[in-house]
């Protein structure tokens, strides 16, 4: 038997567990770090939202609180600066945030409440903006004629006779609103359009957003101009609050990881244990071979077996072989428990009086008919058998893929050359009968006791069975009815050209010791076993 550790399967077996359990550390640990950098971020766009909805909101308060004062005068617009300047001065003077009132005609300011009737051209307003005389307009200027080198928001409003009254309000007020409501001790910038014309920041500063998440980006139209509020992110402030986030929360991401990592552990060991299992079973020779007798119809007699590997474990008793074998397969031990059949085969044949000619059925894995080993343990098990004059029958489970078809096809034509036969086993269960029949050179084909379970007691034909045994005949085939338990199923099977008949009807699985006993009692006629049809 070669060392396990040496099987590919169980390299990659053992790689996939590693892997499986770095995922499992990881997992929790990149989750933390994913939510708490996600609500690092989400704590950075609420506030800058708190902080555009305030600064938003007071600056459509200073814009509504300038337009309500111009509109006050834009019916009076046409008058004489004479009687409107002690009006537009009191006004100035006692409406918030507006620092002076003036009246825009004929490309000047004709009116002021801070020059009253010094006519100045608008271009050193306006900086050559000239709005239509019937809009409400917003507009930032970088000073005006009156206050060099201060920027100015213009509030304007149509009046009278191609007239526009337009407010005059400081900046600092907007700045100072910046200033409190986002300062750049928690933000990299607030940027500020109020209309057209020059963007504010805080203390004018420009200030480098590359690399600065953009928080929010509010936008808001009134007086016919468009509010536009953006805020950027400090990453260095972010990344300070993801990393008081990972300190609270990393701790419980780390005992989640080791949780997990135990309960995946634990798994795998119970995965492992029932490989160890396996092992240790091979080792402590748990392990042993039952024999079903297999008839020939044409000869009347037992012509062969087919080779039943059974566990019995100390302290447990026996275990199912679909259980076992199934563990053997995901576990990938097959290869080497099936090369422990093959030595208990031989060692049981050794002590047989057999016929010559008399033939031992053996199944063998998809992954051992795939490997390159199979054509020597195959010709390892005929030489040892050889001297007792018994051959060998390779059976192949239709219920399972071959992966490596074109090595099965070739080891399976080597052996058949080497007077192997080839059966193929459970035909027509899976989902593979038809191209197992192209794919694979064989000999045989076993029909599944399903297949016999459908023969009607009143002798109605079973259809599907009929259509396998045609298939058969038409390619030569000799055919194998696994399961017959009765005189009816007997006697059908046996009508349409079967070859062999196994099954409880005429004897169960037994031990080569019994099997012996057995055979010398009955192997050379037909008659049922008398156990079997007392019901035992």
């Amino acid at each position: 038997m070669p060392e396990v550790s040496s099987n590919p399967g169980a390299v990659r077996a053992r790689v996939s567990r590693l892997l499986v359990l770095l995922v499992a550390a990881l997992i929790p640990i990149l989750l933390c770090v994913a939510l708490a950098r996600y609500e690092a971020e989400r704590i950075a766009r609420r506030e800058a939202t708190l902080a555009s909805t305030f600064i938003v909101g007071q600056v459509v308060s200073i814009v509504e609180t300038a337009q309500s004062a111009a509109q006050t005068f834009a019916p009076r617009a046409a008058e004489a600066c004479e009687a409107l300047s002690p009006d537009l001065t009191l006004k100035a003077a006692t409406v918030p945030y507006v620092r002076t009132l003036n009246i825009l005609y004929g490309g000047r300011i004709d009116c002021s409440s801070a020059i009253a009737q010094q006519a100045i051209p608008i271009d050193g307003l306006l900086n050559g903006y000239v709005p239509a005389s019937d809009d409400e307009w917003l507009r930032i200027v970088d000073d005006t004629p009156v206050v060099r080198n201060r920027p100015s928001l213009l509030v304007g409003v149509a009046g009278e006779a191609g007239h526009a009254v337009v407010a005059v309000v400081d900046v600092q007020y907007l700045l100072d609103l910046l200033h409190g409501a986002a300062p750049l001790t928690e933000f990299r910038q607030a940027e500020l359009r109020v209309g057209e014309g020059t963007v504010l920041r805080e203390a004018m500063a420009l200030v480098n957003v590359r690399g600065a998440p953009l928080l929010v980006d509010v936008q808001k139209r009134m007086a016919g101009a468009t509010i536009d509020l953006k805020i950027y992110g400090q990453p260095e402030r972010i990344n300070e609050a993801w990393g008081g986030l990972l300190l609270r929360y990393l701790p419980w991401a780390a005992a989640l990881s080791a949780l997990l990592v135990w309960l995946v552990r634990r798994l795998q060991q119970s995965g492992q244990s029932r490989r160890e299992q396996l092992l240790r079973g091979i080792r402590a020779n748990e392990f042993h071979v039952e024999y079903q007798p297999i008839y020939g119809v044409a000869t009347q007699r037992c012509e062969g077996v087919e080779a039943l590997l059974r566990w019995v474990r100390p302290g447990t008793g026996a275990t199912r072989p679909d259980e076992f074998i199934q563990a053997a397969e995901e576990e990938h031990v097959i290869v080497p428990l099936t090369q422990h059949l093959l030595k208990l085969i031989a060692r049981d044949v050794a002590t047989w009086d057999v016929a010559r000619g008399f033939h031992v059925g053996v199944n063998f894995a998809p992954e051992h008919l795939s490997g390159e080993q199979l054509v020597k343990d195959v010709l390892g098990l005929r030489a040892a058998l050889a001297p007792r004059g018994v051959t060998i029958t390779l059976e192949i489970t239709e219920r399972t893929l071959v992966c490596n078809t074109e090595q099965a096809r070739n080891s399976l034509a080597t052996l058949r050359q080497e007077d192997v036969n080839v059966a193929i086993d459970d035909f027509g269960t899976g989902y593979c009968s038809l191209s197992y029949l192209e794919k694979f050179p064989f000999d045989i084909l076993k029909i599944d006791r399903g297949f016999v379970l459908t023969i009607d007691p009143e002798g109605k034909r079973a259809a599907v069975l009929d259509s396998i045994i045609d298939i058969a005949h038409s390619l030569g085939a000799q055919l194998v009815a696994e399961g017959v338990e009765t005189q009816v199923q007997r006697d059908y099977l046996c009508a349409r050209g079967v070859t062999y008949i196994q099954g409880f009807f005429y004897a169960k699985p037994m031990p080569s010791e019994a099997f012996m006993r057995w055979y010398r009692a009955h192997g050379a006629h037909m008659s049922p076993d008398p156990r079997m049809t007392a019901g035992t």
